[in-house]
């Protein structure tokens, strides 16, 4: 009798193992919906996880006494957003990992009823006057997890739960008032945090301002990398004065790095925070950037506002994109108020 139980565990563990060697490897569930507003818009309000638990989240009604923080710079990569909530919700954090083109790149770990964890991916594929919103996520599968994945419905399990939250999210965003653009460009007040950067700084030919950042920006970061510093933030520029009769501009190529660290060789620009910027996430060519400058021109004009100084952020790497409509470019116009910023350069 025992040897018969032995015989059919140990067919139950063949069988399951066998299982296991046929089931899925991977698994990617995957929605999409159409929503009646603008790329520009939708993507930014994509990669903001406070607005994704506030007003789309399909789990955010599961447990309204969840537990929730936010760390990082809104819609920045590395911005994260963890959670604690009862069995339903569990427990788990988000981190945004990257902005590629359309592309918002999230990791997803879960601590809570059971570990595990996957990539999610956001896209935001323009369609006329309205945009495509793609929201999916894969994830890997443990060798010992494939046999259950067989009799397991993944797609239809978290497929619905997208479908609800995709729904949400149209509704909020087609229930906004159009926002009005500015040559093309939607521009968001914020709030800029203080920041430490290191780099050169030069008056420059306008002409000659590509050649400028070319030249510095390989070795700010080499010399960063045998550092051993901590990045905080993609390449950048200040721009302190901008001459058109001269043609040339008063500026600063620069890397942002932790507090507290130190790049010797190269100046340190600390940027205190403000109450008010202007901001654009301008995708395209360098070449055209001016015309996100004209809307913040334009903006400020219409406002009253007057500027400190500028700040462009070189998200993408042209190295490695080579779609230069995907290339984005974060521009911030620092307002002037009543304690005016005053970047201190050592």
């Amino acid at each position: 009798m025992l040897k018969k139980i032995i015989y059919i565990i140990a067919g139950l563990v063949v069988i399951y193992l066998v299982l296991c060697l046929i089931g899925p490897k991977k698994i990617q569930v995957e929605r999409s919906i159409t929503v009646n507003a603008s790329n520009e818009v939708i993507k930014t309000q994509l990669a903001d996880f406070k607005f994704f638990q506030e007003k789309w989240s399909p789990w955010a009604e599961k447990d309204t006494a969840m537990k929730t923080t936010f760390e990082g710079e809104t819609g920045q990569p590395g911005s994260k957003y963890s959670w604690e909530g009862n069995k339903e919700v569990g427990s788990g954090s988000m981190e945004l990992i990257a902005i590629n083109g359309d592309t918002i790149l999230q990791k997803i770990i879960f601590t809570a009823p059971r570990p595990g964890g996957g990539d999610v991916y956001l896209i935001a594929k323009p369609n006329g006057n309205a945009t495509v919103v793609t929201w999916g996520m894969k994830f890997d599968v443990g060798f010992m997890m494939r046999a259950m994945m067989l009799f397991m419905n993944m797609d239809k399990m978290i497929g619905d739960k997208y479908e609800k939250g995709l729904a949400k999210f149209k509704e909020v965003m087609e229930a906004e008032p159009t926002a009005k653009t500015y040559n093309g460009f939607e521009i968001k007040e914020v709030i800029w945090s203080e920041r430490n950067y290191f780099g050169k700084k030069a008056t420059v030919a306008l002409d000659k301002l590509s050649d400028f950042f070319a030249e510095s920006f390989p070795k700010i970061f080499n010399d960063a990398i045998n550092g051993k510093l901590e990045h905080t933030g993609p390449p950048s520029a200040i721009f302190y004065t901008y001459d058109e009769e001269k043609k040339q501009t008063e500026c600063a190529a620069v890397i942002s790095v932790a507090d507290g660290q130190q790049l010797k060789g190269w100046q340190k620009f600390n940027v205190p925070a403000a109450n008010l910027a202007l901001h654009i996430a301008y995708y395209g060519s360098y070449d055209n950037l001016a015309n996100a400058h004209k809307a913040m021109n334009d903006y400020m004009k219409e406002k009253g506002l007057t500027h400190d100084f500028t700040i462009e952020e070189y998200i993408s790497d042209p190295m490695t994109e080579k779609d230069t409509t995907k290339w984005l470019t974060n521009v911030y116009y620092v307002i002037k108020n009543s304690d005016n910023v005053q970047i201190s350069v050592q």
